[in-house]
């Protein structure tokens, strides 16, 4: 059966105030310790499976050089075989993508890893406002996104996606009204749009608890009000809606045709490998992950040991629960036959109580999937209503 594969660089010239990503500034010396050991590490993945999505995401994989990026990519391709994956919305086709930093990236470097085989960029823009992204310790502005996008484009990408950000102190309606606009006019096939969280341990947790007096932003220091975000978030639906984009899961919008197949995987609970400082598995009904500390993780594989931290098997009750929340992600739901066939188990048998409750509270439905009337028959779908979408993290809490 054919997986997916994550490579994980953890390298970042600067560190954004809102990471918790597993990742750390670039030095060039650890870097290529680093590349060394992960080249073992894909090695190893090689052997077991073939892959049908590859996604190199970081940290900033873009902040290697180009040839250390290239030769990078060159190791990868020659030791794993991309398979084309599963049929999506009736078209076939291998998916690599990569991730990319306006800051990080060129002409050259943009051209090199498209030669190499690598057919989609995921560009890491997040606003068009530079004050925004002067907040967020973002290391490119808005004019150096833009160029970004179109570098992509002359390298020969015609799968680019743009990664936004909406809910960042003094961000406004109408200032992220515009960044969509920016977005759409620059025509990516796929658009991510993520509601900032402030996570503990971060710079911005630290900032918006102790802000210093000397601090000033337009707007104010705190994050847009709950009511505010929930206009954003209604705004960016129905605006790229018009704009021709497929809202397909909860945060990510495409063009038809270009729905982000390694990511459709992780939520239909498909199996991947993760390859790289602190990545995730989840092969053959266990999770496990590799250790975050980067010099535990190259003398690991430099004595030909393995990286992983922890391993866990992820099996009944729990494999069931995580099957419905990862499913309720995407916007057409659960197909309620499919799951019970897969699982072996009636969905709405099994979750009756937790369904009824979250259909009285107007969260969750059941529709037929053919837009027939009756709900009798197969084909049905559990999904989130439009109330559901704007408070899905109460309904995913309810499935754990």
């Amino acid at each position: 059966m054919s997986v997916s594969l994550y490579v994980h660089i953890p390298f970042c010239l600067k560190r954004c105030i809102y990471c918790d990503f597993v990742s750390g500034i670039y030095d060039s010396g650890k870097a290529n310790a680093y590349i060394a050991a992960l080249k073992k590490e894909i090695d190893a993945v090689a052997a077991k499976a073939a892959i049908s999505t590859l996604y190199i995401g970081g940290g900033t994989p873009t902040a290697l050089s180009t040839d250390a990026l290239s030769d990078l990519i060159r190791h990868i391709f020659t030791h794993i075989s991309l398979t084309p994956s599963d049929d999506i919305e009736g078209k076939e086709g291998n998916e690599a993508t990569i991730e990319a930093n306006p800051g990080t990236v060129d002409r050259v470097k943009l051209q090199a890893v498209r030669s190499l085989g690598i057919n989609r960029t995921s560009i890491g823009v997040q606003s068009f406002d530079n004050s925004e992204l002067d907040l967020l310790g973002r290391i490119h502005s808005s004019e150096e996104a833009e160029q970004a996008v179109y570098f992509a484009r002359e390298a020969g990408f015609d799968n680019i996606s743009i990664d936004l950000i909406y809910g960042i102190p003094g961000q406004t309606p109408a200032s992220w009204e515009k960044t969509l606009e920016k977005a759409v006019s620059l025509g990516p096939e796929h658009i991510s749009t993520y509601e900032l969280t402030v996570e503990e341990g971060t710079a911005l947790h630290e900032l918006l608890k102790n802000p210093p007096s000397s601090l000033f932003i337009k707007g104010g220091i705190n994050p847009p009000a709950e009511e505010t975000t929930i206009e954003m978030y209604e705004h960016t639906i129905a605006y790229l809606a018009s704009h021709g984009y497929v809202h397909y899961e909860i945060s990510n919008f495409a063009r038809p045709g270009h729905f982000c197949r390694h990511n459709l995987n992780y939520w239909d609970r498909g199996e991947y490998y993760g390859a790289g400082l602190g990545a995730h598995s989840h092969v053959e009904g266990k999770r496990y992950y590799n250790t975050d500390r980067l010099d535990e993780y190259i003398q690991a594989l430099s004595a030909d040991k393995s990286p992983v931290k922890e391993t866990e098997y992820i099996t009944g009750d729990k494999a069931l629960s995580e099957a419905v929340f990862l499913g309720l992600r995407r916007i057409d739901g659960l197909n309620i036959e499919h799951f019970s066939k897969r699982y072996k188990v009636d969905l709405l048998t099994r979750f009756e109580k937790e369904i009824r409750e979250f259909q009285e509270a107007g969260l969750v439905e059941i529709v037929d999937i053919n837009g027939l009337n009756s709900l009798s028959g197969l084909n049905r779908s559990l999904r989130l209503t439009r109330k559901g979408l704007l408070l899905s993290n109460e309904v995913f809490a309810g499935f754990l």
